[in-house]
């Protein structure tokens, strides 16, 4: 098989257009990958996030739930408050100072 001068000037040209097609690609594909795992490690963040609002969320409810009952209104009246209902002593204990 016999090379002749046109196929010899065709193999550098060819070469050097792969060459060109190769760094086309990378430059266009790397950056969009970059960012395809950035977001994908934010989209990770941003579950276990959710995760752990939701279960916040939850035992609010619970915590609201329990204190919406007519019970717990007047435990926390008395305890936190000092109210008393008609009628009632008030026992308060008395720390002296030294």
């Amino acid at each position: 098989m016999v090379r002749t001068k046109a196929s010899k000037r065709k193999r550098p040209l060819w070469f050097l257009m792969s060459a060109l097609l190769c760094a086309l690609l990378l430059f266009s594909i790397v950056p969009r990958a970059k960012v395809i795992y950035e977001l994908s490690v934010r989209e990770k963040e941003l579950q276990k996030e959710k995760v752990r609002l939701t279960q916040i969320n939850e035992e609010r409810r619970l915590t609201l739930e329990s204190i919406d009952s007519p019970e717990a209104i007047e435990r926390i009246a008395r305890e936190q408050l000092g109210m008393v209902k008609k009628g009632e002593i008030t026992i308060r204990k008395v720390i002296q100072e030294k």
